[in-house]
């Protein structure tokens, strides 16, 4: 697998933030009061028209991007002349880590059993629940809760199809979406809907889940070329 050894070495300091974050839970609220106190007492960046247009964007182009190798791969096998890159094994990959990081681990499970309150939610900020670390599970949050950010999750997910580019355009693209995943992961933290653990537990949760669907895949070629 071609990313295999960055998203392992990625890997690394992303742990080693939650470890931090665990260790010291009140990072998380000293950053989110930098963004309230930033915003003239609320995060009232949530209500600015050009910043939700933005968060918009980034909600839907992993989707965007996703539905677009599909669709060029069925293109391409109408006309018999598929696009190297497009290969109905890399489409399957694309499709398998989005449904298995973004979809079943953040917004599948994660979300909904972690009852953690989001910023917005907790009493510091003017909520009325509790503050949590993100390691503790009996937040007062009930549904779509703030551990981890599924639109984080879904713009680091960009890594996997940028990857997938031929190399004079790789480079950029991967990026690209590194800039993509710090601008959505930032917007998140401005509008008071999640912690800084929330975007990297989305990005630890994501290139994870990229790297093992990816050798999967890989392991599966070994084999049935032997």
């Amino acid at each position: 697998m071609r990313l295999g050894l960055p998203l392992s070495i990625a890997l690394i300091p992303l742990a080693g933030a939650m470890a931090l974050f665990a260790a010291f839970p009140g990072l998380d609220l000293a950053i989110a009061r930098g963004f309230y106190e930033l915003e003239g007492g609320s995060f009232a960046a949530r209500f600015e028209r050009a910043l939700i247009l933005l968060r918009v964007v980034g909600y839907y182009l992993p989707m965007a991007v996703l539905a677009l190798a599909v669709i060029l791969w069925l293109a391409g096998r109408a006309r018999k002349n598929r696009v190297a890159i497009l290969t109905g094994r890399r489409v399957l990959f694309l499709a398998a880590s989005f449904a298995i990081g973004p979809g079943l681990l953040v917004n599948g499970v994660l979300k909904e059993v972690s009852h953690r309150p989001r910023p917005t939610q907790v009493v510091e900020f003017g909520g009325t629940n509790a503050f949590k670390p993100w390691y503790e599970f009996d937040g007062g949050c009930r549904r779509n809760c703030s551990f981890v950010s599924g639109e984080t999750a879904g713009a680091t997910w960009l890594i996997a199809p940028a990857s997938l580019l031929p190399p004079p355009w790789r480079v950029g693209a991967m990026m690209g979406a590194v800039i993509v995943t710090v601008a959505v992961a930032l917007l998140r933290l401005a509008f008071g809907g999640h912690f800084a653990s929330d975007a990297v537990g989305a990005m630890l949760v994501t290139l994870a889940s990229i790297l093992a669907v990816g050798l999967t895949f890989a392991a599966k070629r070994r084999r049935s070329r032997l």
